[in-house]
C-alpha cells in the first residue's frame, strides 16, 4: 500500500510532517510519497535517517495552496501543487490513498474536480469522528463540505456514515440520527422534516439527536447534519473540550488545596486530554469522492499526521468505496 502526503499545506514546516510519515510507514508497513518541495523532503527524511529509496519516495511540487486561498481559484491556478499534483497521483493510481492537513475547502473541490464522485452520491461529506463519555467513538458527517444541502444530500450521508462506521469502526448495525435543537419528530427545520421522512425507511434510523447528547450520552453511531452546523459544532465542540481542560488546569493551581488535588488527579487529566485531543482522532475521510481522500487537522504534527495516515490505511483495507458503491446499487439509486 502507497499514502500520497501533502507535506506542504498544513500549519507545520514539512519535516514535522515527513517525520509523522516515517513513523506511519514503518509501524504499519507502507510506503509514503511525501508530495511538495523536494529540497525540504529530503532533508526531513536525511535528519531521520532516511532517504528517497522506494519506501519514501518524493512527488515534486512547486506551489502551496494556503489556507487562505479561494478554494475554486487555488484548484484552478494552482495546478503544480502538493494538492493538486497528490490529486492527480491518486486518480493515475499512483497511490492507494491521499492524504492532506491542508486548506480543507481545496481539498474537497480538488477532490471532486480531479477525482470525480462515486455514481450515484448526491454530494461528499466529511466524516469525523468524536469521543464520548461512555467511551466509544461516533461518527459526525458532514463536518464542512456541504454549507447548503437537500434532504437526499443529507439521506447520502446517512448511508455513507452507516457503511464507515460498519467496515471501519466495527460497528455490526450503526445507529443513524439526525442532529438537531430537540428530539422530538417536530424540532429542526424544514430540511431536516423532510429529511427526517426520507429516512424514516431506513431500518436504523432513530431520529433526532441534541448536540450535547452526542458527547456525553453518544445515543447515535452515525450524527447527520449539513456542513454548516456540522462545521460549527465541531468548532464549537473542539473550543468547549480546550476552554473545559484550560480553567480546570487555572483552578488547580490557585491554592494548596487545589495545587495537592491536582496533583493527584494529574493522571486524570493526562487521559482526559489524551482522550479528547484531536492528534488521536486520526484524519477525517472525504466520503463520496473516487479515491480515498483524509484530511487532517491544519495543526497537525507528527503524531496527528500519523493517525491520519492510519485512517487512510483502515480505509484502503476496508475498501470503503468498492462498498460504498455497492450499497448505492442495492438501494436502487
Amino acid at each position: 500500500m502507497r499514502i500520497l502526503l501533502d507535506v506542504m499545506g498544513g500549519d507545520l514546516p514539512p519535516e514535522e510532517l515527513v517525520k509523522g510519515g516515517i513513523a506511519a510507514g514503518c509501524l504499519h508497513r507502507m510506503d509514503l510519497t511525501f508530495v511538495g518541495d523536494p529540497a525540504a523532503i529530503r532533508s526531513a527524511l536525511a535528519r531521520h535517517g532516511e532517504r528517497d529509496d522506494g519506501r519514501f519516495s518524493i512527488l515534486p511540487a512547486s506551489e502551496v495552496v494556503a489556507m487562505d486561498d479561494h478554494p475554486v481559484v487555488a484548484v484552478r491556478s494552482k495546478r503544480d501543487s502538493s494538492l493538486i499534483k497528490g490529486l492527480l497521483a491518486l486518480r493515475d493510481r499512483s497511490g492507494d490513498a491521499f492524504v492532506s492537513p491542508g486548506n480543507t475547502g481545496a481539498v474537497v473541490v480538488g477532490s471532486i474536480f480531479t477525482l470525480g464522485r462515486i455514481h450515484g452520491i448526491p454530494r461528499p461529506g466529511i466524516a469525523v469522528s468524536l469521543p464520548s463519555v461512555p467511551g466509544p467513538e461516533s461518527l459526525l458527517i458532514d463536518a464542512g463540505a456541504n454549507a447548503d444541502c437537500t434532504p437526499p444530500h443529507l439521506v447520502g450521508f446517512a448511508r455513507m456514515g452507516a457503511t464507515y462506521a460498519r467496515e471501519v469502526m466495527g460497528i455490526p448495525a450503526p445507529r443513524i440520527a439526525l442532529l438537531s435543537n430537540g428530539v422530538e419528530a417536530e424540532k429542526g427545520n424544514r430540511l431536516l422534516h423532510r429529511a427526517r421522512d426520507l429516512l424514516a425507511a431506513e431500518p436504523s434510523f432513530i431520529g433526532n439527536v441534541e448536540g450535547h447528547a452526542v458527547l456525553s450520552r453518544r445515543p447515535a453511531d452515525v450524527v447527520v447534519c449539513d456542513g454548516f452546523v456540522g462545521n460549527v459544532f465541531l468548532k464549537a465542540t473542539e473550543g468547549g473540550i480546550g476552554a473545559v481542560t484550560g480553567l480546570l488546569k487555572g483552578f488547580a493551581g490557585e491554592r494548596y488545596r487545589t495545587r495537592l488535588g491536582g496533583l493527584l488527579l494529574k493522571p486524570a487529566f493526562s487521559r482526559l486530554r489524551e482522550r479528547l485531543s484531536y492528534t488521536r482522532r486520526g484524519g477525517a475521510p472525504l466520503l463520496g469522492v473516487d479515491g480515498v481522500v483524509v484530511i487532517a487537522h491544519g495543526r497537525s504534527d507528527a503524531e496527528a499526521i500519523g493517525t491520519a495516515i492510519d485512517a487512510a490505511r483502515r480505509a484502503v483495507e476496508a475498501r470503503v468505496n468498492e462498498r460504498l458503491r455497492e450499497g448505492v446499487a442495492r438501494d436502487g439509486s
